[in-house]
């Protein structure tokens, strides 16, 4: 349960409290002075959450202690003494006596200085000849166990599960967080990074909040997971921003939390958005073995075909036509193979997920990049289809664009100029294209290949220079 707005003195407050003193090495007393001083308790309520017990359990150590098994002494009693004097029952000099042997205190204790002119004059002439309260008595020397001290040890129990129920995170505040990062995941490769990118911080800063909070190991699981998916999603958005040491530093804290929680598809998930930062900080031989790193942690599944195809990419890029070929195959089989899905890649999916569609549109940039046009051609059109069938709400943003600049790199090398102007026209028509990552840098290539041979003689390959040079994403302020 949530402690926002829980008043002083709440459970959580009073349990750290007791922690930290007994840690420090307090006695019971000194944490009882602290108790009714911090949050004015009397002396009663501060010296049973200096024990850190309930009103039923301390009840169930009175009757313990009197050997009744009519029970006489209930919580509702106990609560009724430590309302007094303002409301319930005035404890009898007995009752205090009791109460001081189950607290381990002295009769006196338990009173407050304005309470105890309320005694009547015998019992506070008593109070002080009182003898201090005995610890318990050891188990008798044959071994065996009387009644009174197994519920001793059934109530200690209880109330140190009662303490271990104690938890300041809701189940709903972990549902709502799981939401919300499935709502930005998904949003992530729908918009462009900076139009979401204020949310995750806001998700991201929420759950840390809650990290510092008292949670049970599970809920604590939960939020670790929680925390590296916001981080790993704001490394995807600021690599896309073009930051891409931010983007390396929140990939870093992400791996913390995934390692933290022995995460394998996260990890898994992290090591390939480490390779896309390295490839496009320019180091893809770094990138080529983080994404095959990535594979340690899954063997099959969307993650293991999303590794192979941004390994493809650096090793393409590095001119290795062997691996490229090879990690392109093995993304084909691993798509091919029936698995459970996995929670990270296919259920949360979006930014976590990897499409066929996506897969192909890699399958087309590496191709380019070995000197293999028609197999790129051939996996952009298969790219184009599958786009096409997609709903609109699961389209990558920017992902037809990227796959008709691939397409028209491979038209361009088999030199059919007319069918990459076709390509091509989709993207430089409309200005709503200008927010694609790396757009001007792969227009720009573009153009350089239609300024050298055998195009630069070409009237219709200048006319599409031109036309590309005039799309805002190059046209400039």
């Amino acid at each position: 349960m949530g402690t926002s707005g829980a008043k002083p003195g709440s459970k959580p407050e009073r349990e750290r409290l007791r922690h930290q003193l007994l840690a420090a090495g307090s006695s019971p007393a000194r944490i009882a002075v602290e108790m009714a001083g911090r949050w004015q308790f009397n002396p009663r309520q501060a010296w049973r959450y200096t024990h850190g017990l309930s009103q039923t359990a301390v009840a169930a150590r009175c009757n313990d202690l009197l050997g009744d098994p009519r029970a006489p002494m209930t919580g509702k009693r106990i609560s009724e003494y430590e309302a007094w004097p303002q409301r319930g029952i005035r404890p009898t000099i007995h009752v205090l006596a009791l109460l001081a042997r189950v607290y381990g205190t002295v009769p006196r204790a338990l009173l407050g200085e304005d309470e105890l002119p309320l005694l009547p004059e015998p019992e506070r002439l008593m109070l002080d000849q009182l003898p201090p309260a005995e610890p318990p008595a050891p188990p008798p020397a044959s071994g065996r166990l009387d009644a009174a001290a197994v519920r001793a040890a059934a109530h200690a129990s209880g109330a140190h599960a009662e303490l271990a129920e104690v938890t300041e995170v809701g189940a709903i505040t972990l549902e709502q967080l799981d939401h919300d990062v499935v709502q930005l995941a998904r949003s992530s490769i729908l918009t462009q990074p900076e139009e979401i990118f204020g949310e995750l911080v806001r998700v991201r800063d929420r759950v840390f909040r809650l990290l510092q909070r008292r949670a049970h190991p599970a809920q604590q699981s939960h939020l670790h997971l929680l925390a590296g998916q916001t981080c790993g999603l704001l490394a995807s958005a600021s690599m896309e921003l073009g930051c891409y040491g931010a983007a390396a530093e929140q990939s870093r804290a992400a791996w913390v939390y995934a390692e933290i929680i022995g995460h394998h598809g996260l990890k898994a998930w992290l090591r390939g958005t480490q390779a896309l930062i390295a490839f496009w900080s320019g180091n893809p031989r770094e990138a080529a073995h983080l994404a095959k790193a990535g594979r340690e942690y899954l063997r099959h599944g969307t993650g293991f075909v999303r590794l192979c195809n941004i390994e493809s990419r650096a090793w393409a890029y590095l001119g290795d036509v062997r691996e490229t070929r090879t990690v392109i195959g093995l993304g084909h089989h691993a798509r091919e193979q029936v698995t459970e899905p996995d929670e990270l890649h296919d259920l949360v999916g979006g930014e976590f997920g990897f499409d066929e569609a996506r897969q192909s549109f890699c399958n087309a940039g590496a191709w380019v990049q070995v000197g293999k046009p028609v197999l790129a051609i051939e996996a952009a059109e298969r790219a184009l289809r599958l786009y096409a069938t997609d709903a609109e709400r699961n389209r990558r943003y920017g992902g037809e664009a990227s796959t008709r600049l691939e397409m028209t790199d491979g038209y361009l090398a088999v030199r059919e100029l007319d069918a990459a102007d076709v390509a091509l026209d989709p993207v430089i028509s409309t200005p709503a294209t200008a927010g694609v990552a790396h757009l001007a840098t792969r227009l720009s290539d573009i153009c350089t290949t239609l300024d050298t041979a055998p195009y630069r003689n070409s009237r219709e390959a200048r006319e599409l220079a031109e036309r590309i040079r005039a799309h805002p994403a190059l046209a400039g302020p």
